[in-house]
């Protein structure tokens, strides 16, 4: 694996967002009884350093987009989607990934990474602020943190994170380096559980909802992505295939009252952006 000593990350202020919606209330309060309440600043630590070095294996594998315009506009739109996503001892940082594939990660601590592929592919800001905010609900609900039990206090074989990328023992070295090998089967073969799947979805679309953004926006982008998704089973991933997200995300904009709205999606301001 490739290493990449020039990370560079795009935070900037939230001054972008100047969409506003009638649904964004309710959708921010849904959100507030969905996101956790998580303020152990020793596991917050570990969260964030064990994210730092996940990510930059992603850029290990993928070259970072050297487009200050590209970047500067994603960096934007989902700084303002971190102001609802109830993780305030977080800072959002975001990237471009340079490859075709059609794809999006997120790692914990959160940093979140889209690639131009699946950028060629959006129609508006609206299905950008969604995928984002599907890759930020990984990070708003510790799906990999749970999963890996990245702890700040040592005490088993996986928790301890803090000390093992710290730590002098040979013992924390090979426990953290299992761990991350774990965490990126999960990024990049096996794929999060089927529940987890849809509770990214479901958060992903009330998240860009309460931004403003058309909460049907994560759907028509995965209508568009289904016609890239292989009919063999994927035997090796528990992926739930796009047909059972689409399903399960228009029971969500239905129990929430969120189809056919008049939120925006912004196409020209993306295409500008984006120079399509």
């Amino acid at each position: 694996m490739k290493k990449n000593n020039n990370i560079v990350w795009v935070v900037l202020g939230f001054s972008l967002l100047w969409v506003t919606s009638v649904d964004a209330g309710d959708a921010r309060r849904r959100i507030s009884s969905l996101a956790e309440d998580y303020a152990n600043l020793s596991d917050v630590e570990a969260e964030i350093r064990f994210g730092r070095d996940l990510s930059a294996r992603i850029l290990g594998n993928y070259p970072l987009l050297k487009d200050e315009k590209k970047s500067r506009y994603v960096g934007l739109i989902g700084t303002g989607l971190s102001q609802h996503a109830g993780r305030p001892e977080l800072t959002f940082h975001f990237g471009i990934l340079e490859t075709a594939e059609i794809n999006a990660f997120a790692t914990p601590g959160g940093y979140v990474f889209i690639t131009t592929g699946a950028l060629e592919l959006m129609e508006n800001e609206a299905q950008l602020a969604a995928v984002l905010g599907h890759e930020m609900a990984h990070v708003v609900k510790r799906h990999v943190v749970k999963k890996l039990n990245i702890k700040g206090e040592q005490g088993t074989a996986t928790g301890g994170l803090a000390g093992m990328i710290g730590g002098a023992t040979g013992s924390f070295r090979e426990a953290f380096e299992q761990s991350m090998k774990e965490a990126e089967e999960i990024l990049f073969h096996k794929g999060y559980e089927i529940e987890e799947e849809i509770e990214a979805d479901q958060f992903g679309i009330l998240l860009a909802s309460a931004a403003g953004y058309s909460p049907e926006a994560l759907r028509d982008f995965l209508i568009k992505c289904k016609r890239f998704e292989s009919g063999k089973p994927q035997t090796d991933s528990e992926h739930p295939p796009h047909e059972v997200r689409i399903q399960k995300m228009n029971e969500t904009l239905q129990a929430e009252g969120l189809l056919n709205g008049n939120n925006a999606k912004i196409r020209n301001r993306f295409n500008d952006y984006l120079q399509k």
